[in-house]
Parts: C-alpha cells; structure tokens; sequence
C-alpha cells in the first residue's frame, strides 16, 4: 500500500513558490514554448522569460503610495495619495498642504494592494501575465493543471497513493493539498488522473532541460 503524508502549510501556491526562488512555468506567449516566470527580489519584480525564443516581459508589484500627517502650520490633518514616481523610493517628501499649501515634510507611506499576496490561477492562466499555464491539460471537462515540475510531482505522490495521511494539526492548519479541486481526490478519477499528470511529466520545461519518461 502505498502511502502519502501531505505537507503542512501551502507550499505550491504561486505566492510561495515565487518568494522561495521557485519558477511557474508558462506557455511562451511568442511562440508557445515553455517559459519560467520568476519573483526578482531585489527589483521587486516579476519576470517571465523563454529560453527557445528569448522573449521576456516584467511587471513591477502594484503598491500604493500616499502621505499622512498633521499641518505644521493649520494643523489639520490630510491623507493624500502620491503620484511622482521619483518619491516612490524617499523616506520622506516635501508636500503642500492641501488646506493651506502649506509645505511640510512628511513621510512615505508604502502600502501592498493585495496583488502579490493571493494570486491565484484562473481558467488555467497566471495573475502577472495572463499566460497560459504549460503544464495544463484537460480531464472529462475539468482542468487539470500544475504551476511547476515540482508541483507536478507532488500532485502525483498525492493522488496515486492508496493512503493519504495529514498532519495531526491538519483541523486548524491547512495542507499542501487544500487547493486540489474534489474531482481530483476521488478515488474514481485517481487512474485517468494519475495517467494524465504522468504524461504532462513527459513535456519538455526550463527546469527539465530535456523530455522525462
């Protein structure tokens, strides 16, 4: 019998994937071979690039900027969103008062609109670019799909073992296999399943380098 303990925590949710290193691989949208999309931490920017047709794109995180503060000279308070791209990355700024136009100096306030924190997969494209996930096929109607080699491995742990364990604190904390749509789990679907997943690992992908048997 063959058994299998499902990780605790969400470790193939794209949100985890790309803030550990890891890559989704995608359609290319040139020429439809496989490409990788990365998180660049340092640029704080994603990235997708194709290894066949070298084509690339980047799209910066989408974050708020604003100021807040009390007028230094009519005392009353403004909250007002920035717009000058080259104060993004001050501390502080000089900014009128919008009352009394005052100038004060005031501090940045930098704040994530949500985009990078829950990203999910919709009809089988990604958040950043809407490409098309390269590891995707369909079964009976129901996409079936993975964001990486990785993911597509632990996918087939997961829905060919004849035991599926979860953690003992499973009830109040999710596990990798949270995210598996149903039709996935159920047992009548597990062979037709398990054959696709197996022939999406014969694709050739970046991480691969060449076809898997």
């Amino acid at each position: 019998m063959k058994r299998f303990k499902d990780p605790v925590g969400m470790p193939y949710s794209i949100y985890a994937i790309l803030n550990s290193g890891g890559e989704i691989i995608v359609k290319c949208s040139q020429c439809e071979g496989p490409a990788s999309i990365r998180y660049l931490s340092d640029e704080q920017e994603v990235i997708v690039r194709c290894s066949s047709c070298l084509y690339q794109s980047r799209q910066q995180p989408r974050y708020a900027y604003s100021v807040a503060a009390i007028c230094t000279h009519c005392e009353r308070w403004f909250n007002q969103p920035l717009h000058n791209r080259r104060q993004f990355g001050q501390k502080q700024v000089h900014f009128p008062c919008p009352h009394c136009n005052r100038v004060n100096r005031v501090a940045v306030r930098k704040q994530d609109t949500g985009y990078w924190q829950m990203p999910e997969i919709y009809q089988g494209r990604e958040p950043y670019f809407n490409l098309e996930l390269y590891f995707m096929d369909d079964y009976r109607g129901q996409q079936v799909w993975a964001l990486n080699r990785e993911h597509l491995s632990y996918l087939l742990d997961y829905i060919s073992a004849d035991l599926r364990e979860n953690s003992m604190y499973f009830q109040v904390i999710r596990t990798a296999s949270h995210p598996i749509p149903k039709y996935m789990k159920e047992a009548k679907n597990r062979d037709g399943i398990v054959r696709l997943l197996r022939k999406m690992q014969m694709k050739h992908s970046p991480s691969s380098g060449r076809k898997e048997g």
